[in-house]
Order: C-alpha cells, then sequence, then structure tokens
C-alpha cells in the first residue's frame, strides 16, 4: 500500500489523531465494499471479530514488552508459511486450539489455493538463516528483486556476508541501490564476502547523501592502505570516519558505542585508544560481554594474554552463564597449553549455547586434539543433527572419519558437504 501512494493521512486525521472511518469504513474508503466486506472474502460472520478487516491483515502485537499497537505491515495471511518455516499466522493467533496445518488447509479450502501474498522473502531468508542448499542464490534473487521491501533485500545481504562466489555479483550491485537501506547493508556484508571487491565499490559510498551509508562505508573502509583505495578518496574516508565517531559519541552512555569505536582504532591499528574505549564500555556495564571478549582479543593480538584471562575471569564471575566468555577463555587456555582447563571451558559454551554451532565445533576440535576422538565425533554428528548445513561439524566428520578408515561414514558426510557447496571440488 506504501507503495501505491497509501500515507498515514489516507487513514488518520493528522489533527485529531482519529481514524478516519469506523471499523472497516476506514479499508473502505479505496476498497470495495461488495468485494472486501463481504463473508464471501472473510468467511466470517457479519459483526463478528474474524469478519473486521485489521484482525487479519493488522493483528495487534506488543511492541517494547508493553505497547500494544496494531502492525502495519498489511499482509495477506500465510498459516502455510507457519506449516512450513515456523512463522506466526493471524489466524492461529485467534483460533489458539487449532494447528497450523488446519488453518492451511481451511484457507486452501475458502479461496480453491493458497494465497501467495506480495511478499516473497519467507523462503529466501530462512535457507540464508539456516545455510540451506541454494540459499546463495535465492538471496541473490531477493536482493534485485524490487517488488520486495527494502528492509527485506537488504537482510539478504546480511545473509550474504560471508558468501564467496555469485554472492559477491549481489553484494556489489547492493552499493548502487536505489534504497540507501540496501546500500548501508552492502557497505557492512561486501568486506567479509571479499575485500578486495569493497576495496573498489565501496568509495563512492563515503560521500552518499545518506549519512548512515556513508559512515558504514567508513567503518568498512577504515585502516585500509591508502594504496589500496582510488584517487581522492583519503579526504571523503576521514570525513565520514569523523562523522562515524560523532554517531557513537552521541550515545556514548551506551557501551555498545564505545565497543564500535574500539574496533574502529582497531582497523586504524590504534590500539592504546581502543583499549581505552573498551575500557569505558566495561566501566558503564562490567557484566557486558561483548567488551570483555573484544578487550580481551585486543590484549592477545598485543601480546598480554595474561591480562586477557584476568578480563575474561573477572567478566565470569559477573556473567557466569554467559558462552561467549567461556568460548573465549577455553581458547585463551588453549593458546597457552592448558589443554584440560581449555575443555571444560568449551565444553561450558557448547551447552550454554547449542544454538551456536561454531561453540560445539570448537569444543569438538579441542576433544579430538588431546586425543578424544570418540568424543569428538559423538559431538559432531550432535552438532551436524541440529545444524544439518553447519559446513564446518559436516567438514571435521568426513575428515575424522576418514582418517580413522571409516570411508563408508566419511562418504556419508562428504556428500552432504557436495550437495551443499556443489562447486568445491574437494567434496566431490
Amino acid at each position: 500500500m506504501f507503495h501505491a501512494g497509501v500515507t498515514c493521512s489516507d487513514c488518520h486525521d493528522p489533527h485529531s489523531l482519529r481514524l478516519r472511518a469506523e471499523g472497516n469504513g476506514v479499508c473502505l474508503q479505496c476498497h470495495a465494499a461488495q468485494k472486501y466486506n463481504s463473508i464471501l472474502h472473510n468467511f466470517h460472520k457479519a459483526g463478528s471479530l474474524g469478519s473486521r478487516c485489521v484482525e487479519c491483515h493488522m493483528p495487534t502485537r506488543t511492541y517494547m514488552v508493553v505497547d500494544a499497537r496494531r502492525d502495519h505491515s498489511i499482509r495477506i495471511p500465510r498459516p502455510e508459511l507457519s506449516v512450513k518455516l515456523g512463522v506466526p499466522n493471524t489466524c492461529n493467533e485467534c483460533h489458539r486450539d487449532r494447528s497450523t496445518l488446519w488453518a492451511a488447509n481451511t484457507v486452501a479450502k475458502w479461496y480453491g489455493h493458497q494465497p501467495v501474498g506480495f511478499q516473497r522473502f519467507a523462503d529466501a531468508l530462512h535457507a540464508g538463516s539456516i545455510g540451506a542448499p541454494g540459499a546463495s542464490e535465492s538471496l541473490a534473487r531477493l536482493i534485485v528483486d524490487h517488488e520486495q521491501p527494502a528492509i527485506a533485500r537488504a537482510s539478504a545481504l546480511a545473509l550474504m556476508a560471508g558468501n564467496p562466489g555469485s554472492a559477491t555479483v549481489a553484494l556489489r550491485n547492493g552499493a548502487s541501490d536505489p534504497s540507501p537501506l540496501v546500500r548501508r547493508a552492502a557497505a557492512r556484508a561486501l568486506p567479509y564476502s571479499d575485500p578486495r571487491m569493497s576495496l573498489r565499490t565501496l568509495p563512492p559510498l563515503l560521500n552518499d547523501r545518506v549519512r548512515s551509508v556513508r559512515i558504514e562505508a567508513a567503518e568498512a573502509l577504515a585502516g585500509a592502505p591508502a594504496d589500496a583505495l582510488p584517487n581522492d578518496t583519503a579526504a571523503a574516508l576521514r570525513r565520514a570516519i569523523d562523522e562515524y565517531v560523532a554517531a557513537q559519541e552521541l550515545t556514548a552512555d551506551r557501551p555498545e558505542s564505545h565497543i564500535n569505536l574500539a574496533l574502529l582504532f582497531i582497523r586504524e591499528k590504534r590500539f592504546a585508544e581502543a583499549r581505552g574505549e573498551l575500557m569505558a564500555a566495561l566501566s558503564l556495564d562490567p557484566a557486558f560481554a561483548p567488551a570483555a571478549v573484544n578487550l580481551a582479543d585486543l590484549d592477545r593480538e598485543v601480546g598480554r594474554d595474561a591480562d586477557s584471562e584476568w578480563v575474561l575471569r573477572d567478566a565470569l564471575d559477573r556473567s557466569p552463564k554467559d558462552a561467549s566468555l567461556h568460548h573465549a577463555l577455553g581458547l585463551l587456555l588453549v593458546r597457552q597449553g592448558r589443554g584440560r582447563k581449555a575443555l571444560d571451558q568449551l565444553a561450558d559454551a557448547a551447552r550454554l549455547d547449542p544454538t551456536n554451532a561454531r561453540f560445539a565445533y570448537v569444543y569438538a576440535i579441542a576433544l579430538d586434539d588431546t586425543g578424544q576422538t570418540e568424543k569428538a565425533l559423538k559431538v559432531l554428528q550432535a552438532n551436524a543433527t541440529r545444524h544439518p548445513y553447519d559446513r564446518d561439524s559436516l567438514a571435521a566428520l568426513t575428515n575424522l572419519y576418514r582418517r580413522a578408515g571409516d570411508w563408508a561414514k566419511a562418504a556419508v558426510y562428504a556428500k552432504r558437504l557436495a550437495e551443499l557447496e556443489p562447486n568445491d571440488t574437494r567434496w566431490r
């Protein structure tokens, strides 16, 4: 509706803040009553809750825990997506005693087919979030589908970050997209996929008309060698970096802003300033795990692993159930050759956050390094069951079984990898 030119004041009086009509009347200003204000359309008894347009197309959502208001996405109900992907649907918000399959079948029976709606991004974003086969191709198509919302296309770009090959073409196209949301997402994602391409593609964004795009490009390009950037880029980069710093200083009461500044300074090799920002973040919130993890990483980078351990253990005293802290401490202990204590920390990380496939994978590799290959295989198998598209776990299973001479089991996981990465000759 927004893309068709509908604005807030078409439904709301900007002076009184009231709706321009009562009940379905606000929708029937544009939509034909004989077609849409009918049981043949809504399949609910006149006057019932289900006959109200907003109940199906603008269900109530609770924002910020306490603020109940109508969802203005104005979607067509898609209960079949609930069956397929587990997303919510408005039918089952009323019919809580029925299954999503019942809702999908009922809607299909009403209309003789499953409604397709106008928003076609759920499958691609779901595939991208779990790394499913064909996800990159689906995401690439979504990125260039200008009939889809910019926020969905920007989300697709974020999911493409780190993917090689054809992904970089979509990311490069995103950098010149008409939407600033998409350009900003491309600036954030491209360096993780193709750093060299980002040096060629992102400099024009330093002069973008939208500040959030400029500062995202500045963050991505910060610390790049001057001779690797196009001519006349240095001044634009400095201006955009200054804008980035100013944006973070505006919210300096939040530890996240100090982490952002620290990461910028690290890219620019300004390690002392970076450490100061991370210490500032921890002074604001001593239990803020991301600051402790980044400070430990910085100390490791400058050869102060002893300080790293103190930082992580202090944070763990405050947040003993934070998996990222256990994981970071486990890696530090591995580097120090304290294998047994490292295993305990890595095991805690995997246990506390089973949704993070990386934690279980690293724990399994550490088990194998200490001669506990059978236990490592069990951890990897469980991880591959929970995260069937985790490439690292599948590769480790392939290699460990191959090393053990169990070619049949190795082939099972190699085949799965070959299906996920058809262009990777190693698995074929």
